[in-house]
Parts: structure tokens; C-alpha cells; sequence
């Protein structure tokens, strides 16, 4: 039935493009018959960034932890990742790895790159990416893997190598590692090539690490063999991208932003042939087109979700980075569209720099340059920076993104909001109200506070220097089909005064590797919302799947009070919000008898993998 009903959420162009597939499927790529890799001496590896103007804040004792191999990684902890067996592989891959031995240094200790730490489960490096079987009398969250082969601490390693005084034994370590890499997966094989996103964020990453090393390396520990080793790498990584595309028969979401972003980085860095001029172009062409589908026109991603439209929206940062670089023409569409998707984030981001995890949170980014919270975006506003201008303010987001683009920047668009909202005089005949009060400690300025309003997403901001209300009414029937990241977080808020945290959405913790837990932090119950018994704003369809069930609007919005309604299932709730100098008053209506369940889930996940009680 649940396969009935995601078919049923599909476009119909698209439903037809699946059923057409599954009765001429496409063939299938035997990886464990190929040679490990092939030649691409006849290409050469550009360099895109200067290191003069590069500096990084990640402390020296991070840098420790992964030359100890030692990784913390989705709630894992300082975890090592060493390998406590021998490597084995094919006969078909091992020929090749005996010859890559020579150039890794003795006493290196491999990294087990197929190890869930967190369950125990190994996946199989001598299975193919799409024959991986999961053991699921165990809590296997495969995510854990494909976080450490995302390679992204190495560009960390590579801007503290800059200045630090150990800066050979960082180069050594990055090329033990890239080795290491190559050696323990074949391409194709194992479960870091099980997600074609995973392979797009790890290209990037390798390039802008490899980039800077290079120029730090005085010793030329990066030689011509090692070069020629590390670019067949990256050429085959692209190729693997290019035939593993995410697109989905035209229902495409964030993987393939990110499969487009790592051609892209690949297509600049690797010399120009007529290959990699057909990445580029077919990946500029496909940004582009993305970016138009992927996002509403108030900027809001159509995920349903704050982080993953962070998540996308780097994603689409940094290509248009290097598409300036290449001197590509971009319409004032989507000139807007980019400024307004960076607005966005500056709108509904805290005091302390953190946004609301409305929906999904898996903790995700294409580089993170710096060892700060994960839910502080701080960071990619000040990459916008880079092309936009809008401050002075060193930092090596802004700079990479100057560089990148080769300092080619973008007229900022107006961002002013319209003030049009869909408002009319609220009735509330329905149950009697319940009230709740939540008392501030000290009084705020009222005068200072205002309202940021994205209808189309469905979020709704009420800020100054000293309050944050944050309201999630995200419903738009033109998100993603899926609905797979939205939460049933309707009406439901955060709360900051003075940069203390009153309520706060719990977040998400886990995807498939808890079930049960996965259903708890997107249920209503997990939210400050109100419970009707019995009752979800969107039945689950599956984890990645809910039923597209409830509607939001705005009934009222007077002065410092807005009041809005969401339906579901029969269930009409409204919820009037008033803001006071000394409290804020939530007042909630509902033609069912109803619970309010404002700070009642007693979890909280700042960050994917990680579970903190809430009392």
C-alpha cells in the first residue's frame, strides 16, 4: 500500500518516466570486473584558490584528532577509525593497490572506511555499491560512513598547514590519507560509493585540499607520481558522478545539486578537454534549471526544512562561483532569486547565530571550513558575502567564494519584503481557548521587533536585538512530493530572548537506523504545538514519506500578534500569538479536544546522531 500511495504523490510525467524505466531498465555497471583505474595522464590539475589570503580558526587539537585518525562524526565522539584488520580485496583491484603501497609511508595505519562505529556493523568492500546488504537486527546508520568519506576535515588539515610549524607532517598525512582513500575503494565498490551526493561533496573537498597543500608542500612531497594518482582519482570520481546523476526521472531534490557541484569543481579543476567542457556546460545548464524548481520565489527550498535549505542553498553558492569564474552569464532571475535564498537565511537566523531546525536537520554541508556548531550558518552568509559585497569582514568562507569566482561579484538585489499577506479578521467559534503564558525574565523593547514573513516557504519571524519568535507553518503543496523531510511541526515555535532558549524545536536525531525515534522527533508530540489523540498533521507513509495532509494560512496579522490556522484530518486548529513586553501569550483554538505541548518532549538533537535530555 505505501508504494501505492508514494506513486499516487508523484507527477504524472514523472510516474510515467518510472513505469517506462521499469520495463526498460537501464544497464546496469559491473564495477568488480573492471580494472581498479585507468590513465588520465593527459590531464593536469588547475589551482583556483591563493593561500596568502587563507586563514583558518580550527584549533590544533582537532587537527590532532585526524592525524590520529580519530573522528567526531554524527554524535560518535572522538571516535578512531583505524583499521584493526588487514585490507583485503579482489583480485581484480588487488594488482593495482600493491602498487599504490609504496608511496604511503610505513608506519601508517589504514582507516576502516566501511565501519558503522556507532552499531559495529561492516559494510563489504568486495561488494559492489548497489549490493550492499544491511544486517537489520542492528541499528546500522550508514550515514556514519559516508560522513567520514566525505573527506572534509582534510581542508580543515590543509588552511592550519598554511602557518602551522608541522606542515610536512600535514602533507604527509594528506597524502597517506588520499592514498589511503584510493586504495580501500575501488571505484564502484563498497559503501562509499553507495550515494553519488556523498562522491560530489568528496571531489570538492579533495580538490580544495589537494589545492592548498600543494602550495604549502616545500619538500614536494606531492610529486608527479602521486599528482598523476590523485587526478585519475578526481577524473574517475567525475565519471562516476556523471553516470550515477540523481535526477530521479525529472524529481530531483538536493542529491543532485550536489552530483551537479562536484562536476562542476571537477570540470574546473581538471585541464580543459572536450570531456570536462561537457561537464561543465551540461552542469552550469542543470544549476541553473535546478535552482528555478528547487526554490520559491520569497527564496525558500522547497525541502520543507531550515537546514537542508542551507544545505542547498551552499550547494548552489558555490556553483555559481565557479560559473562566474568561467565567465557565465547569469539572468537577474536568478540573480534575485540567489540574493533573496541568502536573505532568507539572515532573516530567520538567532541572536547566537543558529537558525530553527524546523523539519529535518542531518547535519549536512559541502565544506565546513571551522570546528563551530553545526547549526550556526554564520559561515555561508558571510560565503554570500563573497559575491554579494554586503560587508568587510574577513573570513575564509567570503575569501574562497572571492577567489573561487575570481573576485567577480553580483549587484545585490532589492530584498525588501512586500507586505502582503493573505489576512482577514479571525472568528474563533470554536472550543474554548486554552492560554499560555511564557514570562520573559526582563522586559524587551517592543519597538525594535519585526516581522519576517516567507509565505511560500512557510515561515514567519518575529526579531530584534534582543527576541526571536519563530513560527513554522511549512505546507506549500509545491514542495517536494515527498514531503520527506518536513516534520508535523505546524504552528509550532521557537523562542529566544536575550540568547537564551525558551523553546526550541527538538531537531532530528536519526534517519533509518531508529525508526521509532526517527517517527518520535517528527510527530506532533515532538513539537510545541498542540495533540489531538490519536491524530498526526500528515500520516507516515514511510521514513522518507508522509501523506501531504495539512494546510496552513495566516488569519490576522495586528501590530506584534499574528494569528494562524492549520487544518488536517478534520482537526481545525488556530493559534494566536501576542507578544507583550514581559511575556509572550499563545492562544490556541481547536474544534477538537486538544492538549497544548509546548515544551513537553523531553528530547533534544542539536545535531544528527546526537540525543540530549531536555530536563
Amino acid at each position: 500500500m505505501s508504494n501505492l500511495k508514494k506513486a499516487k504523490q508523484l507527477p504524472f510525467n514523472v510516474l510515467v518516466k518510472r513505469a517506462i524505466k521499469r520495463v526498460f531498465p537501464t544497464q546496469k555497471i559491473d564495477y568488480t570486473a573492471q580494472d581498479l583505474r585507468k590513465s588520465a595522464s593527459n590531464y593536469t590539475l588547475n589551482s583556483l584558490l591563493d593561500v596568502s589570503g587563507l586563514k583558518c580558526s580550527v584549533s590544533g587539537e582537532v587537527i590532532q584528532h585526524y592525524i590520529n585518525h580519530e573522528f567526531d562524526l554524527l554524535g560518535s565522539g572522538w571516535l578512531s577509525r583505524n583499521r584493526t584488520k588487514e585490507l583485503e580485496l579482489d583480485a581484480e583491484h588487488h594488482f593495482f593497490a600493491e602498487k599504490l603501497f609504496k608511496y604511503i609511508t610505513d608506519d601508517y595505519q589504514f582507516i576502516n572506511w566501511q565501519l558503522d562505529v556507532r552499531s559495529g556493523f561492516q559494510f563489504n568492500d568486495k561488494k559492489q555499491f548497489d549490493d550492499q546488504t544491511i544486517d537489520q537486527s542492528k541499528n546500522v546508520d550508514v550515514k556514519n560512513c559516508w560522513e567520514l568519506g566525505r573527506l572534509q576535515h582534510l581542508p580543515q588539515m590543509a588552511f592550519v598547514a598554511i602557518d602551522a610549524q608541522n606542515k610536512i607532517e600535514l602533507v604527509q598525512e594528506f597524502k597517506n590519507q588520499s592514498l589511503d582513500f584510493i586504495v580501500s575503494n575501488p571505484v564502484g565498490m563498497g559503501v562509499q560509493w553507495a550515494c553519488a551526493m556523498d562522491v560530489g561533496i568528496r571531489v570538492s573537498n579533495l580538490l580544495v585540499a589537494y589545492d592548498v597543500f600543494k602550495q604549502v608542500d616545500s619538500t614536494n612531497l606531492l610529486n608527479d607520481e602521486f599528482t598523476l594518482i590523485f587526478t585519475d582519482s578526481i577524473h574517475r570520481h567525475a565519471e562516476f558522478i556523471d553516470n550515477h546523476l540523481e535526477y530521479k526521472e525529472g524529481a530531483a531534490g538536493n542529491h543532485y545539486l550536489f552530483n551537479l557541484v562536484g562536476l562542476l569543481f571537477a570540470a574546473n579543476y581538471l585541464s580543459q578537454k572536450e570531456e570536462t567542457i561537457l561537464w561543465r556546460e551540461f552542469a552550469e545548464q542543470q544549476i541553473e534549471n535546478e535552482f528555478h524548481k528547487q526554490f520559491f520565489a520569497d527564496g525558500g527550498n522547497f525541502e520543507g526544512s531550515t537546514t537542508y535549505h542551507c544545505l542547498s542553498a551552499e550547494a548552489i553558492l558555490y556553483a555559481t562561483a565557479l560559473m562566474l569564474r568561467n565567465g557565465k552569464k547569469l539572468n537577474q532571475g536568478y540573480i534575485s532569486l540567489l540574493g533573496k535564498s541568502a536573505q532568507f537565511i539572515k532573516d530567520i537566523i538567532k541572536l547566537n547565530g543558529e537558525i530553527p531546525q524546523f523539519g529535518d536537520n542531518d547535519s549536512g554541508r559541502l565544506f565546513n571550513f571551522s570546528d563551530n556548531s553545526l547549526l550556526n550558518y554564520e559561515p555561508l552568509l558571510a560565503g554570500f558575502s563573497g559575491l554579494f559585497g554586503r560587508d568587510d569582514n574577513l573570513n575564509i568562507e567570503k575569501t574562497i567564494i572571492e577567489q573561487i569566482s575570481k573576485n567577480n561579484k553580483l549587484e545585490s538585489p532589492s530584498t525588501k519584503q512586500k507586505k502582503k499577506h493573505q489576512i482577514r479578521n479571525a472568528k474563533h467559534q470554536l472550543q474554548i481557548p486554552s492560554t499560555t503564558e511564557i514570562k520573559f525574565q526582563s522586559d524587551i523593547s517592543l519597538e525594535e521587533v519585526k516581522l519576517f514573513a516567507y509565505a511560500d516557504f512557510g515561515i514567519y519571524v518575529f526579531k530584534s536585538n534582543n527576541f526571536y519568535l519563530a513560527i513554522s507553518a511549512i505546507s506549500n503543496k509545491n514542495m517536494h512530493h515527498s514531503w520527506g523531510h518536513v516534520h508535523n511541526d505546524k504552528l509550532s515555535f521557537d523562542l529566544q530572548i536575550k540568547g537564551k532558549d525558551l523553546v526550541k524545536d527538538p531537531g532530528t536525531y536519526s534517519y533509518s537506523a531508529f525508526p521509532e525515534k526517527r517517527n518520535e522527533f517528527r510527530s506532533v508530540k515532538g513539537h510545541h504545538g498542540i495533540v489531538v489523540k490519536g491524530i498526526e498533521q500528515n500520516k507516515a507513509i514511510d521514513l522518507f514519506y508522509l501523506e501531504r495532509e495539512v494546510k496552513c494560512q495566516v488569519l490576522e496579522i495586528q501590530d506584534l500578534s499574528i494569528t494562524l490556522q492549520a487544518n488536517y484530518y478534520g482537526v481545525e486548529h488556530i493559534r494566536k500569538f501576542t507578544i507583550l513586553a514581559n511575556q509572550l501569550i499563545i492562544t490556541d483554538y481547536c474544534n477538537k479536544p486538544f492538549k497544548v505541548n509546548i515544551n513537553k518532549f523531553e528530547e533534544y538533537s542539536p545535531n544528527y546522531g546526537v540525543i540530549q535530555k531536555t530536563h
